[in-house]
């Protein structure tokens, strides 16, 4: 059986690795650095009145956050549904486990409390509360490290995308990982550091080179793909782009 160390050697001598050399993520990169590091143009007071159904986006302080912005070269590494509880604004997410908490918590667990807020501005009331009930249906399901489809886990932007779905709306695009930027340190460190435990890759007993193409194949939806949805409008934000 091939073991990590003997793939990754082998890899290089065919497709050397090129770290984060992408033009296109050094250039996102460099806004990112722009972005987070300016202060605050505005304050959550200058929220808007929230709906159900609102998507929120922010850039996480999670250890694989780096990753999802290398791959997807956005600064959206992750989201949430907004629910208004007469007046009191929570956000389901899928965090370690899929969950309810109080907007202001969410926010502050952000980079420098970044959030940006986004409508689909033709979701009617029926829509957007067959989208909280998908939601709540899935309250207490544990988060998907594997970002897969065909398990009970759920990731940050699969919840949406199925909460949507239930509403016969469909948001964002199923990626496959090959399509987006794999080809970087980062997202090669966070597969190595977890495809051991893939359910399929483990099932098979598959070495890290079949894993790995068993993974580019593997579709996602990212909060990137979800936020770029033109069905979406953002009505707020205090990222400064």
């Amino acid at each position: 059986m091939t073991d990590r160390g003997d793939y990754q050697c082998r890899y290089s001598r065919l497709r050397p690795w090129r770290g984060l050399r992408s033009a296109k993520i050094r250039a996102v990169l460099l806004a990112a650095v722009f972005i987070l590091v300016l202060p605050d143009f505005q304050t959550r007071d200058g929220l808007p009145q929230l709906k159900d159904g609102d998507l929120v986006f922010q850039t996480s302080k999670s250890s694989q956050s780096a990753a999802i912005f290398a791959a997807t070269a956005n600064v959206f590494t992750h989201m949430g549904i907004v629910r208004n509880d007469h007046g009191r604004i929570l956000v389901i997410e899928a965090g370690a486990k899929l969950r309810e908490i109080p907007l202001g918590a969410w926010v502050q667990r952000g980079v420098l409390g970044r959030v940006a807020v986004y409508r689909d501005p033709t979701l009617t009331p029926e829509q957007a509360g067959t989208v909280i009930t998908a939601a709540r249906a899935l309250l207490g399901r544990p988060y998907d490290i594997f970002f897969a489809f065909d398990n009970d886990a759920i990731y940050c932007s699969e919840l949406p995308y199925l909460a949507y779905g239930a509403a016969g709306i469909a948001i964002g695009r199923r990626e496959k990982v090959r399509d987006l930027h794999f080809d970087n340190a980062l997202v090669r460190k966070l597969i190595a550091a977890r495809w051991r435990n893939h359910p399929r890759c483990k099932a098979e007993g598959y070495d890290f080179e079949r894993c790995f193409q068993e993974i580019l194949e593997q579709e996602v939806v990212s909060p990137a793909s979800i936020a770029q949805d033109p069905r979406f409008r953002r009505i707020w934000s205090n990222f400064p782009l």
